[in-house]
């Protein structure tokens, strides 16, 4: 059976992809294993337009098609859907974030034929096998996640979690264009997830309700797919993009100390996941050993009023002790503060700047609240926020990321009489300026000393607003493998 499956790209576009999607990975990698022939479009590189879609479409002939959608590409997602039922005869099939949290939502208004909710590594593989060996025994219509419309009537299945994560494939990284991420396919930062889910509950955030409960997988089997990874494509880098690295620390141990026992000569970053309440020097200096270079705290706020009522599992005097603690065992410190939480007001974000250079953060990082439907957030809004424009919808028009500044999509979804869409706005400006400037005279110092870099980096980042040069600059960060 052939199956097309495609990454769409988003609208925001403001990004160059720097590597391969590990969901589609897995997905093929279940595909391949029932012996099924798979093709892999990822539409966020810009030679992958819609004409060399509909060339696949012709040449390749795919049963199935199957599509990502998230917030930003559902748009990107419509034209691919419209095109392949114009030029195929292909079933369409759809999964991903924006179809976990809205399923209904997605099947009335996407003219598609079904739909996956929440982990497709087995359901997609198993949909496909079942719906064609066994299509008149209806057993395919019982699959957990799995949801459809029959007679004008939709029908999603409840969904049924991985428990055994150990048991599932790596991902099919070789059916990607890899020379289009990285011309040495060896500098690509591959991602690992070595756990799925988290068990706290913040009210900002959907993983919860995508990902499911905290599993884990043992560290000798996350160990070898590194090491595979470093025998297949010669790696250099890697990055776990965990929900939550670090809540089993015997675990991170473990996984440390056999990266080390095996001589994997790697480094690697902690892109997400890791709660500072948690942190731990012993672990630190371990992971470092073992060739962390990065850890990326979720500090969201650097208040505790705020911080409590969002619900994060740490407070300030937590996070200041574990940045301390990461900066004795030599890590770079990576920290997001998301601006407009509950109880957050401009002057407290104002703080947020002198937070991150008083504890010498080396990439801090804001984006804007965005409540995502069924997130406690969402429901915040609803009771207690003015929406900006159709609360339904505002998360499918606008990004929520640092990148879209000064685009139309960069909006506040809402805003409340302590603090004001023309507030948040402006400390997100101020915030990404004072940032800019930070992380320039902190990669300056390394190279050519504190005496130099005041004055150079301040010269560097006002040729920065120049649109070209902002480019260039942002190429060479990317080139050195740090940002």
């Amino acid at each position: 059976m052939k199956v097309l499956l495609v990454q769409p790209k988003n609208i925001a576009d403001n990004y160059i992809p720097k590597r391969p999607t590990m969901g589609l990975g897995y997905i093929a990698a279940g595909l391949l294993f029932f012996g099924h022939e798979v093709k892999i479009i990822d539409m966020r590189i810009k030679k992958y337009d819609i004409k060399y879609f509909k060339k696949v479409l012709e040449e390749f002939k795919p049963e199935f098609v199957g599509i990502t959608i998230t917030a930003l590409t559902i748009k990107h997602s419509e034209e691919i859907i419209k095109y392949t039922k114009m030029f195929s005869i292909a079933r369409i099939i759809v999964g991903g974030p924006e179809v976990s949290l809205t399923p209904k939502k997605i099947l009335e208004n996407i003219h598609i034929d079904f739909i996956i909710t929440h982990e497709g590594d087995i359901t997609f593989p198993t949909f496909i096998n079942q719906y064609i060996n066994h299509h008149n025994d209806n057993y395919w219509k019982k699959i957990p996640g799995l949801g459809y419309i029959e007679k004008g009537k939709i029908i999603i299945n409840p969904p049924k979690e991985i428990r055994d994560l150990d048991s599932l494939s790596t991902p099919a990284w070789h059916l990607f264009p890899l020379k289009d991420y990285k011309k040495n396919i060896s500098d690509i930062k591959f991602p690992v997830l070595s756990s799925r889910g988290c068990p706290f509950n913040c009210m900002f955030c959907d993983s919860t309700k995508i990902n499911g409960q905290y599993r884990i997988r043992t560290p000798i089997n996350v160990v070898d797919e590194i090491q595979q990874l470093t025998e297949d494509y010669d790696i250099k880098n890697f990055q776990f993009i965990d929900d939550n690295f670090a809540l089993d620390q015997d675990r991170v141990m473990m996984i440390c100390q056999e990266i080390i026992d095996r001589k994997l000569n790697v480094n690697w970053v902690v892109g997400q996941g890791f709660v500072a309440s948690k942190a731990n020097l012993k672990v630190f200096k371990k992971m470092k050993e073992a060739g962390c270079q990065v850890i990326y705290f979720g500090i969201e706020s650097a208040d505790d009023e705020v911080l409590k009522f969002i619900r994060k599992p740490a407070t300030v005097k937590q996070i200041i002790e574990a940045i301390k603690m990461a900066k004795e065992a030599g890590l770079t410190i990576k920290a997001p503060f998301i601006s407009g939480l509950p109880k957050s007001t401009y002057a407290k974000e104002k703080k947020y700047i002198e937070f991150f250079k008083e504890n010498d953060i080396d990439m801090p990082r804001m984006a804007t609240a965005m409540p995502f439907p069924n997130t406690d957030l969402y429901d915040w809004v609803k009771e207690n926020a003015k929406p900006i424009g159709d609360l339904e919808t505002c998360h499918f028009r606008m990004s929520h990321t640092r990148g879209a500044l000064g685009t139309d999509m960069f909006q506040p979804a809402y805003e409340t009489d302590d603090f004001t869409r023309e507030e948040r706005i402006k400390i997100m400006d101020e915030f990404q300026k004072e940032s800019e400037k930070w992380m320039l005279d902190k990669m300056l110092q390394r190279h050519i000393g504190k005496t130099l870099s005041k004055p150079l980096s301040k010269v560097m980042y006002l040729l920065s607003r120049n649109k070209s040069i902002r480019k260039l600059g942002i190429r060479i960060l990317d080139l050195s493998g740090r940002f």
